[in-house]
This record gives C-alpha cells, structure tokens and sequence, in this order.
C-alpha cells in the first residue's frame, strides 16, 4: 500500500487536494501549488529515480514561478483597469457635462447647476442661466466654458 502513496502519486494526490482546497476556498493561490504538483507528478512519473529533495525543489520552484507568472499578469491588467474606470474619478465623469449656471458669486466664482447638484464653476464672462460644459476638474471646482 505504501508504494503507491510515494513517488508520482503522492504528488499527483497533492495536486488534486490543493486544486480541490481552491475551489473550497478561493483566493487564486493555491491553485499554482497544485499545478506545480501535478507537473513534478508528472515529471516524477517520466524520471523515476529522482530524490525527494529534488522533487520538492522542483514542486517550490515551479510553485514560486507560477504565482510570481500569475501576479504580474493579474497586476498589469489591474493598472489597465485602473486607468480605464471612471469610479472615484470625479474628472472623468464631469468632462463634458453640460450645465446652467444659476449664481455669480465673486472674483469669477459662480454656482452652477449639473443634475441636481450645485458645483462651483470657474469660467469667464458667466451670467446666471448660461448653459456651460465642463472642460477640466480641479478638486471641487469645474471650469466651464
């Protein structure tokens, strides 16, 4: 019995149980581990006299490079993502949204109306009931033209 559990099959068994521990709880790191097994399995399997201190050097090699392979890929997209969202971009969304102007208060300074909520706008020439459009976003005051 025991000369089953040892070689291929004790890392294939290993494989199968972490790719099984993923699905029971997902975190997308432990499947690397139990595709490094499964290949040093596979590996063991091909190449029979191997020592175990190779076959685990070869299962944390694999391991390693398979979630370094995996963060940079997962990482690279998040940045692209990240540059593509407009959640939590206030300029992004107010770029060309068009408003009424519906206060002139000082030195340039008006309120404006865009939806329903009222910004501080930035713009020359304002006069209250202008129709504007938002062309840049400087923390909360929109610049109008």
């Amino acid at each position: 019995m025991m000369e089953y559990l040892s070689g291929w099959t004790l890392w294939l068994i290993l494989g199968f149980a972490l790719l099984i521990l993923e699905l029971v709880i997902p975190g997308v790191f432990v499947m690397w581990l139990g595709f490094a097994a499964i290949i040093v399995a596979l590996f063991v399997g091909l190449v029979s006299d191997i020592s175990f201190a190779i076959q685990v050097t070869i299962f944390a090699i694999l391991s390693i490079v398979f979630s370094l392979a995996w963060w940079k890929y997962q990482h690279s997209k998040d940045e692209i993502d990240d540059r593509q969202t407009e959640l939590n971009s206030r300029d992004h969304v107010m770029l060309g949204t068009r408003g009424t102007i519906v206060e002139i208060l000082e030195n340039g300074v008006a309120r404006g109306k865009f939806g329903d909520t009222t910004w501080r706008v930035m713009g020359e020439n304002l006069q209250v009931g202008d129709t504007v459009e938002v062309i840049r976003v400087d923390g909360i005051t929109l610049f109008v033209k």
